[in-house]
């Protein structure tokens, strides 16, 4: 086939799959207002038979106790089993009653001994229910009828000598005075049609769907609205979908015929193009063949001014800036590799936290192009996380995330990387973070631990993270992991000029540094921590009695024995001789008071002493002091607690106070 022939057809599809999808999309649209308008229509038929049958039960149990009253002296007629006469009776009491379709009389025994009904109007196939059959059936409808309560009969000097009981036939007409064109109305009763709006030939069985409204077979495929009444009985308005699909039909056939004339216009119209078109390709393909093969260089010859020559004045120029853009992304991609060396200089030499994790958050939504990105760290109890640092997002709207739950919480809890949108949905954001449309999420590793989570975002989903932009992201995360495992492996050495020399704890420069951090923490979360200053009690007397290494021994005893109960995320410190402080994050005072009185028991249960040493029993004084009940700087507790541990010794020594609060006395 030649390219000419080609081009024809492909011009002729270009134009006609659209219109066919057009001309699909205006058939569905027309019909399927047609069909809702249709439907709309049976609503009314429905109501006006509901109403009249609920017209009609709500009237029956009044009727029948007045048809009674009027039959005068029926109870001697019932009791003295006169069928004939009970007939009549009953049968000129119904002749005066509109609503009422039937009367039947039942003596003490419930038989039936006399009964009057009008003829009912039901579908074929159906026969009229038995009196008998209508007196053994409970109140409501039924089988083609709708009966009352049983409405007792007396004689004066007898008591109750019988029973009456009356209704409506279930039958056509329920459903008259239908005056929506087009609409069918039936009443259903058990799978089967009992009754018609309109003239049935034969006996017509339905299966009636489980909701009120939808597609039902009644001879034919239609739209029905359904209203079940008790029991097992149905009104049903139905309209038959021939009517659609007519319409359907004419307008496949007017949108064909459109079709067919758009066609040959186009066909006509696409082989002159296409000969315009085909002469100078051979060119145009000789200079693609060139770009493709790097030869940038290459020009085509411009031949005429008409679109043609425009078109071969671009392809030139086409390829002027393919040889610059290539040569500026060659040069991007130095730049960019430069930079990343450069960034991961700064992490592995920095050793300030703050300034290594923002560098991780700028380089990292710098790279990858991103309108919004968050650095998530582990609280010290590592069950939740933080956003530590943000960019492009309002921190105000982030939250503490447990570990497990959202994106990040996820990530945590994996340590694998999560990419949305992503097959399936992908996991949901906590109520912590904000939702993105299009999300990365990577954990960052110190020590082969999660020390937190790097998050990207970007507005537009057309904008999802390519493979590249993925592994940039894991790539910086790595870094910055390097990098805050060296800014730790500092601190450990820091530690060393951080601790007591004897016992082996912090000393009160950490002890300051560490409050700064939980305060800023607590502050932010708008949580609590406390605050224990211990003191030793008599602890003078030991130095005086057994000597400074003694005292010495039993501090380091003592240390050992609170450190065995305080958590890993507690800070324990030597305040300076006999004193300790023991910084508890995010405890209240209840939960203060519960430590205090764990170390208080543990130094007061077992004498200090080594081996060959003399026992000396020993006691300590605490007092609390919480934030912010007490203060908010670190001078203000340490004051607040030093007063409570003062009043504890005052009040007798081995005993817990609280700043502030007079203390209750604790049993030795």
């Amino acid at each position: 086939m030649s390219l000419q022939r080609r081009l024809t057809i492909f011009f002729i599809l270009i134009v006609v799959l659209p219109l066919t999808a057009a001309g699909f999309v205006v058939q569905r649209a027309v019909v399927s207002e047609v069909s809702q308008r249709h439907a709309l229509t049976l609503r009314p038929a429905l109501r006006a038979s509901v109403v009249r049958y609920n017209d009609r039960t709500r009237l029956m149990n009044d009727l029948v106790p007045l048809v009674l009253q009027k039959a005068g002296s029926f109870g001697l007629l019932l009791s003295d089993r006169r069928g004939g006469k009970v007939e009549q009776v009953l049968g000129a009491r119904l002749e005066e009653v509109e609503q009422l379709d039937f009367l039947i009389a039942l003596d003490k025994r419930q038989r039936v001994v006399g009964a009057a009904a009008k003829r009912g109007s039901f579908a074929p196939g159906f026969d009229r229910p038995s009196y008998e059959e209508i007196a053994a059936a409970p109140p409501g409808p039924g089988a083609g009828f709708s009966r009352s309560d049983l409405f007792p009969v007396e004689v004066a000097g007898k008591g109750p000598v019988g029973s009456v009981v009356g209704g409506f036939w279930l039958d056509d007409s329920l459903l008259g005075g239908n005056s929506e064109a087009g609409v069918d109305t039936f009443i259903v009763v058990g799978g089967r049609v009992i009754a018609s709006n309109r003239a049935l030939e034969a006996p017509l069985d339905v299966e009636l769907p489980d909701s009120d409204r939808g597609g039902l077979e009644m001879g034919g495929p239609g739209q029905a609205e359904i209203q079940r009444l008790d029991g097992d009985a149905a009104i049903v308005a139905w309209t038959s979908d021939a009517p659609v699909e007519a319409i359907s039909d004419q307008v496949i056939e007017s949108l064909l015929g459109l079709l067919a004339l758009a066609v040959i216009a186009i066909a006509i119209l696409s082989h002159f193009l296409a000969r315009l078109i085909t002469r100078p390709l051979e060119e145009l393909s000789e200079g693609a063949i060139a770009i493709a093969e790097g030869r940038f260089d290459h020009r085509i010859q411009i031949r005429s001014k008409d679109e043609v020559g425009r078109l071969a004045t671009v392809f030139n120029e086409m390829s002027d800036r393919l040889s610059q853009t290539v040569t500026d992304l060659a040069s991007s991609r130095d730049s960019l590799q430069r930079a990343v060396e450069r960034v991961g200089e700064t992490l592995r030499s920095t050793h300030d936290m703050n300034q290594i994790l923002e560098s991780i958050l700028n380089t990292a939504a710098d790279a990858v192009q991103v309108e919004a990105a968050e650095l998530w760290l582990l609280t010290p109890g590592r069950d939740e996380l933080y956003p530590a640092i943000t960019r492009g997002s309002d921190g105000d709207h982030l939250a503490v995330t447990p570990v497990g739950e959202g994106i990040v919480g996820l990530v945590a809890e994996r340590g694998v990387t999560v990419t949305l949108p992503a097959e399936g949905g992908g996991p949901r954001p906590s109520r912590g973070e904000r939702g993105w449309p299009v999300t990365t999420a990577t954990p960052i590793f110190s020590s082969n631990r999660i020390m937190g989570v790097l998050a990207l975002h970007r507005h537009d989903e057309s904008t999802a993270f390519t493979r590249g932009d993925v592994e940039t992201a894991v790539f910086l995360a790595e870094q910055g992991g390097v990098a805050i495992e060296n800014v730790l492996l500092h601190e450990e050495a820091r530690k060393l000029s951080l601790t007591d020399g004897l016992t082996g704890i912090w000393n009160r420069r950490y002890l300051q540094m560490q409050f700064r951090q939980v305060l800023l923490t607590s502050s932010r979360f708008k949580r609590s921590f406390c605050l224990l200053m211990l003191d030793l009690d008599n602890f003078k007397d030991v130095n005086d009695k057994y000597g400074h290494q003694r005292g010495d021994a039993v501090l380091v005893e003592f240390t050992r024995r609170v450190s065995g109960i305080l958590r890993e995320v507690d800070t324990f410190a030597r305040y300076g001789g006999e004193e300790f402080v023991c910084l508890l994050p995010e405890t209240n005072v209840s939960g203060a008071s519960t430590t205090a009185e764990k170390i208080r028991e543990v130094i007061r249960a077992e004498p200090f002493f080594a081996l060959g040493d003399e026992p000396v029993p020993m006691t300590v004084s605490i007092g609390i002091a919480s934030y912010p009940d007490h203060g908010n700087l670190y001078t203000a507790l340490i004051e607040a607690a030093d007063q409570a541990m003062y009043r504890a010794k005052n009040d007798g020594r081995d005993r817990i106070r609280v700043a502030g609060t007079p203390g209750l006395k604790v049993a030795k």
